[in-house]
């Protein structure tokens, strides 16, 4: 065990694109602040909640044109409300994606799960941007042992189509793996290097099962990512289960 931000080893220039369920916005805005020395970019290229004040050092809703890349934590991104409940979209600007090479470090949210914990994928997500250097898939353990219904999985159709199990099914090691691998499955349009990370893990019967999971894939699609992170967000605790 060490801490999870030596896990991901990140390069000197990174723009990554986290993806799946279950963390998302926490490791965002986990990474984000372990990086805040630099120059540190945070936005989102679909939907995600109103930022607080407490996440970064600047906001920046419009003109994108007029974007700087400062040391500490540039939040930017287009305002929408819907039901007077504010959330941020992409900024619409190319000047905001010509942007990026004047940060450090981009950090972007690339997928919605309308706060389930697992989801499936229609075709047009998750929304990756071609600048992207690495891509994270998020997948939760917590989800073991829950039933495969509409509570739990976003897009229930499509998982139903991905993992070979039943609705209202209890949740295993094995559909986890399966949701993983399939070819139109969490990294289906990933881009540049790939890391698995699952969530959640924190405790010894944790890190047993996310094992579990990691033994379940075929070795040849393992050897499509850069490494398999488990660990916890919250306690900045992580194991590297597998590496290329």
């Amino acid at each position: 065990m060490v801490k999870l931000i030596d896990c991901f080893e990140l390069k000197d220039y990174e723009v990554l694109s986290i993806i799946g369920s279950g963390g998302k916005t926490s490791l965002l805005i986990f990474l984000a602040k372990k990086y805040c020395h630099e120059k540190v970019l945070l936005s989102t290229t679909t939907k995600m909640g109103y930022p607080k004040a407490s996440i970064y050092h600047r906001l920046v809703i419009d003109p994108f044109e007029n974007l700087t890349a400062e040391i500490g934590i540039t939040m930017a991104g287009k305002v929408i409300a819907k039901h007077e409940k504010k959330k941020i979209s992409m900024p619409e600007s190319a000047a905001f994606r010509q942007s990026f090479p004047l940060f450090d470090k981009v950090f972007l949210e690339a997928d919605g799960a309308k706060q389930r914990p697992l989801k499936a994928w229609a075709d047009f997500e998750p929304v990756i941007v071609s600048e992207t250097t690495t891509t994270i898939g998020i997948i939760p353990l917590c989800v073991l042992g829950q039933r495969t219904d509409e509570t739990i999985i976003h897009r229930l159709p499509y998982y139903l189509k991905l993992v070979s199990v039943k609705k209202n099914s209890p949740i295993t090691v094995q559909h986890l793996a399966q949701l993983i691998e399939h070819p139109e499955g969490l990294f289906a349009k990933a881009r540049g290097e790939k890391i698995l990370y699952i969530n959640h893990v924190e405790v010894t019967r944790d890190l047993e099962l996310a094992k579990q999971i990691v033994q379940k894939m075929n070795p040849m699609f393992k050897r499509q990512l850069k490494k398999i992170i488990a660990g916890n967000t919250f306690s900045n605790r992580g194991w590297i289960l597998w590496e290329k």
